[in-house]
């Protein structure tokens, strides 16, 4: 359908003459303000198809050519291809929805399981509530001298054991009775000197790693809510992959800005293919290892590949420079993820 331009020259979003169809300054169409609605729609639409476009263009060469659309956009050639950044963005939009929405999957079925696990408790709190007493009475014995020190200590550890083997997953502070127990020996002695010599956030972080490993429900939703973190850790961690870019090829004339570009790139990658990935294992949950097996390897053979194909060094200098980035990198991720462990500790 014909488009129906204005008569007038001047550009009503920046006031520039326009001359032809588009403004020279901004860009903007030069349309009739007053269009029916089929116009409106179908020029809608032409916008959306042009996305649709652009998109494919850039999709298909981003997974078949590694390195391709870096080259293209400092070749000039970016009239045809996403804007690295908008791309990015889009990529990052739907990889952030998809592992968000696995891991509450994997949340949902734990909580569910656990919650089954946990039904037929009955029987162990009363059998807990009969040690209580029994403990109680034997406090009371040994106060009113009626059972020795010794033998009061022989029968309150094996209460003790039979209480904690009703639930071995979950460690609990003893605080039933109150008698005296035996004196400690000097090794003994030395330990809780130790102990209470620790400062507070030590021993705040040991009770949360003691609590995450010993109950079953708290490490597992722990896991997944560490995993659920991965996708923010890439995102600070984008800009740092394109400074050790730089320092790895520190001779090449590439500005920082290329590198990130590149950085950008590679990372709409793997951001696009783990998605394609999360969908597969949702597709197919038994081949789920072997999928996650397969990428890792296919993901490092991208960069490495895409890495020949910007800098332009041979293979075993590619190959040299490649693990210098891939341990300078985990070095990083691991940082990341230390800090990143320590909130999630105190968030489970």
């Amino acid at each position: 359908m014909k488009k129906h331009y204005r008569s007038e020259k001047n550009c009503l979003n920046c006031g520039t003459t326009v001359h032809d169809k588009f403004c020279p300054s901004c860009g903007q169409e030069n349309l009739e303000l007053h269009e029916d609605f089929l116009h409106l729609a179908l020029h809608s639409v032409g916008h959306y198809f042009h996305f649709e476009s652009k998109l494919f263009n850039s999709i298909v060469p981003l997974f078949t050519k590694p390195g391709y659309l870096t080259k293209e956009y400092f070749a000039g050639k970016r009239a045809s291809h996403l804007n690295p950044v908008s791309m990015y963005i889009f990529i990052s939009i739907l990889f952030f929805f998809l592992f968000t929405a696995n891991t509450n999957i994997n949340k949902r079925e734990i909580i569910d399981d656990n919650t089954a696990a946990a039904k037929p408790a009955t029987e162990k709190e009363n059998i807990r509530k009969a040690v209580s007493l029994a403990k109680n009475k034997l406090n009371e014995d040994v106060t009113a001298g009626e059972i020795s020190e010794k033998t009061a200590a022989y029968t309150y550890t094996m209460l003790d054991k039979t209480e904690a083997a009703l639930d071995t997953s979950q460690a609990r502070p003893n605080k039933a009775v109150s008698y005296k127990k035996p004196a400690a020996n000097a090794e003994q002695t030395h330990a809780a000197g130790e102990e209470a010599e620790e400062t507070g956030v030590i021993h705040s972080l040991k009770a949360k790693f003691k609590e995450v490993a010993t109950n079953d429900l708290s490490s597992e939703l722990f896991k997944n809510k560490l995993v659920s973190h991965l996708p923010k850790i890439m995102f600070i961690l984008l800009p740092l992959f394109a400074l050790i870019l730089k320092l790895v090829h520190w001779r090449s004339p590439k500005l920082y800005v290329e590198h990130l570009i590149y950085s950008i790139h590679i990372h709409s990658f793997m951001f696009l293919f783990i998605s394609l990935l999360i969908i597969l294992s949702w597709i197919m949950p038994f081949l789920s290892d072997w999928l996650s097996l397969l990428g890792s390897i296919i993901i490092l053979w991208y960069i490495y590949r895409s890495m020949r194909n910007i800098y332009g060094n041979s293979r075993w200098r590619t190959i040299s420079k490649f693990f210098l980035l891939f341990f300078a990198y985990s070095f990083l991720l691991f940082v990341c993820s230390f800090a990143v462990v320590v909130v999630t500790l105190y968030t489970v």
